[in-house]
């Protein structure tokens, strides 16, 4: 059995690195871009394979990708996404491609092979339809809707996944859009919030918040962070850590890769551990 089936986007990246972002009507110059393979699934199966975790991906991709493990419904066009970055903070602009007809297609997927099953960013009504089998066969599921929360899901959509998972994933600004869908019932799950260079939240229901600090890095960028997080926490989770245990090591691996222009972690388990 796999330990991980990691669902969200596998995509092609352009990444514009500015100044500052501006606003509506305004120009602003960009001080260097680049072309490369990323996306929420992508960044954190390369840190998960570069951990030795037991991992694979479900994702649509165009028919140039080849190399990854997992399941895949090929398109004409990989998914596309234009990433601006200051540094520190990000906007994102998606070309979803066949990511919209998802919910509309029969996909076979082994689910009985997989301990967790991660939904990230995709499509809500797909991913109901699959966490409904999964719950079914009592597989663990996290739902970590990532930047989507704001623009693809709605309260109903939002709330149906909530209920069949066991752990939600979020930034700042995603934790208090959950608030706004889900208001208390978001506290009958545990919360892992990613808080930036403060490292990150726990929630245990009737236990309450938990802060892990983030040890104090250089910071060269911060794109793919989050994904390589959730793949140091799963990494955790499979070599036998706790929970609370595991957020710790899903901000050293975040520390690693925000040093450096990567956007995944290609460093081994042992070295999270060295300064």
């Amino acid at each position: 059995m796999s330990y991980l089936l990691y669902f969200g986007h596998v995509n092609i990246d352009v990444m514009l690195r500015v100044q500052n972002f501006g606003n509506v009507g305004e120009s602003r110059e960009v001080l260097g871009y680049e072309t490369r393979l990323g996306g929420t699934a992508y960044n954190a199966y390369m840190s998960l394979l570069a951990l030795r975790v037991p991992s694979k991906i479900f994702s649509v991709i165009g028919p140039e990708i080849e190399g990854i493990d997992g399941y895949f419904v090929r398109d004409d066009k990989t998914p596309t996404c234009w990433l601006i970055s200051d540094g520190r903070e990000q906007m994102a602009y998606v070309y979803q491609g066949k990511w919209k007809e998802l919910d509309r297609m029969e996909i076979d997927i082994p689910l009985k092979d997989f301990e967790w099953l991660h939904f990230s960013t995709g499509n809500p009504k797909f991913y109901i339809g699959v966490a409904r089998k999964a719950k079914e066969l009592g597989r663990k599921i996290s739902f970590d809707p990532s930047q989507e929360i704001h623009y693809i899901y709605d309260e109903k959509t939002f709330m149906e996944m909530l209920s069949l998972a066991d752990l939600f994933f979020c930034n700042e600004k995603e934790y208090e859009k959950a608030l706004d869908f889900a208001k208390d019932k978001l506290f009958e799950k545990i919360i892992i919030r990613t808080e930036g260079e403060m490292g990150a939240s726990i929630y245990m229901p009737n236990e309450g918040w938990d802060h892990i600090e983030a040890e104090e890095v250089n910071v060269v960028d911060t794109t793919g962070a989050g994904d390589t997080f959730r793949a140091g926490f799963y990494a955790a989770l499979y070599y036998g850590y706790g929970i609370k245990e595991s957020v710790k090591y899903g901000n050293l691996a975040a520390a690693k890769v925000v040093q450096t222009k990567s956007t995944f972690y290609a460093g081994t388990w042992d070295d999270l551990n060295e300064k």
